[in-house]
């Protein structure tokens, strides 16, 4: 070819392509299989297989239950493991999570789940399902569940791979970075993130500064509560799983916002949630029953963020963790937390020095000196 333009379009920019083409798929099938470290969900899908820690209660939930009490500490050490998530996890990933964890430790005592009650209902569409769990969730199981329950999820998995250059090369690239730089840092097996805080049940709270909008206008997405397949088909394996293991399972409502509280009380929504809930868990399971952190203290509509899902601000999240916090001791000490109940406020709950209560009932006419 005389024509230099003509070579160009009809010979080099052809070959460069394919070339291009097999390098790309050439490197996507040399990174199959590299677990997958992009966010906190990738993390935790690892760290339940490595962790040599035998957990007594397993809390999972959405990112309302996750931003809220992941800096916290939920519990003793050894006690509490929270998996809490996000609603592109959801049930489905919850579960897989599980999974994973009973195969690699004993049974915990009680798996708890902190799911808003639109999370029963929501479900991923197939191009974020493939995203948030098909990358992550590569078990035989795993990968049959989501295609049975997620038809085509699947089907991307036979392009070539530059058609998606960032799922099939990019993300594992840098996963397999990360991979060996916490290697190289001897940083041993992935464990499950512990929040170290300590919350207070008092803590001082802010609004979000926002007008208020009319309750049918705002919650209009959150009011169907219909459960689909495949959340109906975790719930049911849960259930399953509860029998084999001999674990209880406790569901409990995060905190919401109280407009939308009143309007699903006011249709009956949330009782008939439970009621299909109770029905798909029948069988044999061990199922506590449902907890509504709402009842515990109000959250009005401005102690969320816009989306209407998020707290608002560190003295709600405060809040609602040490809410947590004690409902969770209630299930491991039962015994002890109705003796607290009963019992006066210890010396650091009343605001007092460690020994000043002592030091009063040794020398009570301290009392009579201050009180003068």
């Amino acid at each position: 070819m005389k024509n230099p333009w003509k070579r160009f379009v009809l010979l080099q920019l052809p070959v460069a392509t394919l070339v291009l083409m097999i390098g790309i798929q050439a490197l996507a099938f040399v990174l199959l299989g590299v677990p997958m470290r992009r966010d906190r969900p990738d993390e935790l899908a690892l760290a339940v297989l490595q962790d040599p820690t035998n957990y007594r209660v397993l809390m999972f939930g959405d990112s309302t239950t996750r931003n809220a009490t992941v800096r916290f500490s939920l519990g003793a050490p050894s006690e509490v493991a929270n998996l809490t998530t996000n609603g592109l996890i959801g049930l489905n990933g919850s579960l897989f999570l599980l999974q994973r964890y009973l195969s690699t430790h004993p049974s915990p005592e009680h798996v708890v789940l902190a799911l808003a009650p639109g999370a029963y209902h929501y479900e991923n569409d197939l191009r974020t399902m493939r995203y948030n769990l098909w990358h992550t969730y590569n078990r035989p199981d795993e990968r049959n569940f989501l295609s049975t329950y997620v038809p085509g999820i699947e089907r991307r998995d036979w392009l070539p791979a530059v058609l998606d250059v960032q799922e099939s090369v990019v993300e594992p690239f840098l996963s397999f970075l990360k991979d060996r730089y916490l290697a190289l840092r001897n940083r041993g097996a992935a464990r499950i993130e512990v929040g170290v805080l300590s919350a207070n049940a008092e803590a001082p709270v802010e609004l979000a500064a926002r007008a208020e909008i009319a309750p049918e206008e705002a919650f209009a997405d959150s009011r169907d509560l219909t459960i689909p397949a495949s959340n109906a088909k975790s719930l049911s394996r849960l259930c399953d799983l509860s029998k084999k293991h001999g674990f209880r399972v406790h569901f409990v409502w995060p905190p919401i916002p109280a407009q939308l509280e009143s309007l699903l009380a006011s249709r009956g929504a949330l009782p008939d949630l439970e009621t299909r809930i109770r029905s798909i868990m029948e069988g044999g399971c061990d199922v506590d029953g449902f907890t509504d952190f709402n009842k515990i203290r109000p959250y009005p509509n401005l102690s969320f963020h816009n989306d209407l899902l998020h707290l608002f601000g560190d003295g709600w999240e405060q809040r609602y963790s040490a809410d947590v916090r004690e409902y969770l001791s209630g299930l491991l000490h039962p015994a002890g937390a109705q003796e607290a109940a009963r019992s006066p406020p210890s010396s650091q709950e009343a605001g007092q020095q460690p020994g000043i209560q002592e030091q009063q009932e040794i020398q009570p006419e301290k009392d009579d000196d201050r009180a003068s």
